[in-house]
């Protein structure tokens, strides 16, 4: 008998099979992935409630005796009952825990958990709704950020507080940047409305563009250039001229002394009054 119950549970691998963790903000993308699952491996009624558990002990008369023996598909509903809220417990942040640590069963885990989160209430509403206002794209990148909006949309529309296509549209097309103010004025112009769907393509085509559009680097401030297009002078117009320019040689950067010129001079005349006066002494 042991092996016949071994081989009819069915173990949830949570690490592939569900590795998405519950938070506070996604349970409905939580719900989908174990939703599948259960459908999948048919489990789905121990559940929604369709597979209840049977009865621990099973009676037997025989020969005016009445005799009670252990159930053995009561053994195989607890093993797979407790399986499947063990794959639950695994699949939910540590700060989840505690709401479904009394739980005894995987439907009463899933039922408490359908009520903190899915069950309408305007409490959960206006959070939702304040959750969706506040999401900003900043440096997100197109699929992320509409990712982030349509599921507190999704959300909203379980809570019983769907928002219009356009309100939604309107959202997405007021938190993007100034780069993609081409793009929002055509849709804006737009006699009809535009789809979620559709939307999330321009906007991936228009990041793709943008990304591909190479990008100008300005290697001096504009005031630096503009001195140096109105001057048009060499960098180098303060060095003085009248210097040798020892680049043309190889050679260094250095300043010489020149000789100067009216001291020469000076000596030239004193030699001229010399030889002059020689010559009268004579």
């Amino acid at each position: 008998m042991g092996d016949s119950v071994t081989t009819n549970l069915v173990t949830i691998n949570v690490t592939a099979q569900a590795p998405l963790k519950l938070n506070s903000h996604n349970y409905l993308s939580w719900r989908l992935q174990f939703q599948t699952l259960f459908i999948g491996y048919d489990l789905q009624g121990y559940i929604d409630g369709t597979k209840p558990c049977p009865p621990q002990q099973l009676t037997a008369t025989t020969n005016n005796i009445t005799l009670e023996h252990l159930n053995p598909e009561y053994l195989i509903w607890i093993r797979q009952d407790q399986l499947i809220l063990n794959a639950i417990i695994g699949s939910i942040t540590p700060t989840i825990i505690p709401f479904i640590a009394r739980a005894n069963t995987s439907r009463e885990a899933w039922n408490i958990l359908a009520a903190t989160y899915a069950t309408p209430s305007r409490g959960r509403i206006k959070q939702v709704k304040s959750q969706l206002r506040l999401l900003t794209k900043g440096t997100l990148s197109i699929t992320d950020f509409l990712q982030s909006v349509k599921a507190k949309a999704d959300e909203l529309a379980v809570l019983g507080a769907p928002i219009d296509n356009e309100d939604l549209t309107d959202k997405i097309l007021e938190d993007l940047g100034d780069e993609y103010r081409e793009l929002v004025r055509a849709v804006q112009a737009r006699e009809n409305a535009i789809s979620f769907d559709e939307l999330h393509e321009k906007l991936l085509m228009f990041e793709a563009s943008l990304q591909a559009t190479p990008k100008t680097v300005t290697l001096f401030p504009p005031t630096a250039h503009q001195a140096s297009r109105t001057s048009g002078r060499s960098p180098f117009h303060n060095v003085n001229r009248n210097q040798p320019n020892n680049f043309s040689h190889g050679g260094n950067w250095r300043s010489y002394p020149q000789p100067s010129h009216s001291g020469s001079h000076g000596k030239k005349m004193s030699f001229l009054q010399t030889c002059s006066s020689y010559h009268q002494s004579k």
